[in-house]
């Protein structure tokens, strides 16, 4: 029998408050009968997405998680200024090494964590849609 676990957060605007969302895919994750090694790599993916949403956006972030049999989803929403996620240039180590930021390395972990990352992004909004199969990395 299929059964979908949900859940929707909204995140103030706070020290720590994408651990929240990273302990909520845990929580649904578990629920569903995923593995934990699969669930700390999309903790880590939604954690990442959630601290982008929280530093550049306007205002409390929401997140939704699905838990399906066969994949988990997450979404996250912020209502900034929006971005254009193709001039978002791939980090190097070398550079990112050498900066004083050594941020700018999280759309790069979730796709690399994650089976499926999809950007829609606009003033006002943007939505990071992200998927991992059961099995999948």
């Amino acid at each position: 029998m299929s059964r979908t676990h949900r859940l929707r957060l909204v995140l103030p605007r706070a020290p720590h408050a994408e651990l929240l969302a990273g302990a909520a895919v845990e929580e649904l994750g578990l629920q569903a009968g995923f593995p934990r090694d699969t669930l700390e790599e999309v903790k880590l993916a939604v954690v990442e997405a959630c601290l982008n949403a929280l530093e550049y956006g306007n205002g409390d972030v929401e997140v939704e998680l699905v838990a399906h049999d066969d994949r988990v989803e997450a979404r996250v929403i912020d209502h900034g200024p929006g971005f254009d996620p193709r001039r978002v240039e791939r980090p190097s180590l070398d550079t990112k090494l050498h900066a004083q930021r050594k941020r700018g390395w999280g759309l790069e972990l979730m796709r690399r964590l994650m089976d499926l990352v999809e950007v829609e992004s606009r003033p006002g909004s943007t939505t990071v849609r992200m998927v991992r199969r059961r099995g999948g990395g």
